[in-house]
């Protein structure tokens, strides 16, 4: 699926709120969300944030 271009750890941590952000779930602010990597050693942090496309 991400084809080598993104961390499969990084995925594997915030998958779960990309996918809510996606659906139209609710995220603890509302409209983001703050994830990070569980890799100790190299750590990243990610602002997972649902932006509304206009037509």
């Amino acid at each position: 699926m991400l084809d080598g271009q993104f961390c499969g750890k990084a995925w594997d941590c915030i998958r779960r709120y990309v996918h809510t952000a996606l659906h139209g779930g609710t995220m603890i602010s509302m409209d983001s969300y703050i994830a990070c990597c569980s890799d100790a050693c190299r750590p990243v942090m990610f602002k997972i944030e649902r932006i509304d496309e206009e037509d």
